[in-house]
């Protein structure tokens, strides 16, 4: 687990349906999935796919820090629970990320730093 509590920052665009210009929340569905989804790609590349599949995420408290009036990002602070399937052990990671969406409306944007 030591390799995990490297300092990094990863970027994972998602398509999103629609034609909303609305930059999801902190703690909304999509954006947290992406978090989860960008913890478990950093845990592949510092401890390899087969390693990675041994850990669940979840991320708790999560909480808005700012929003950016004009472009509607927000920036988020949250625990990120990492447990061993094995022995359901787990470690609590503090994590910040941000979450913007792209000019065209089309794609969303979430950087995870604390990993």
């Amino acid at each position: 687990m030591k390799g995990i509590l490297l300092i990094s920052c990863v970027g994972i665009l998602l398509s999103i349906s629609g034609c909303s210009q609305t930059v999801p929340k902190c703690g909304d569905t999509e954006t947290v999935d992406l978090v989860k989804e960008i913890a478990d790609s950093e845990m592949v590349s510092q401890l390899g796919s087969e390693a990675a599949k041994l850990f669940t995420y979840s991320v708790d408290a999560i909480r808005t820090t700012s929003t950016n009036e004009q472009t509607g990002a927000h920036e988020c602070s949250a625990d990120l629970d990492v447990t061993a399937k094995n022995n359901n052990k787990t470690s609590r990671l503090p994590i910040t990320y941000t979450v913007e969406i792209t000019d065209s409306g089309e794609h969303l944007y979430v950087n995870v730093y604390g990993l």
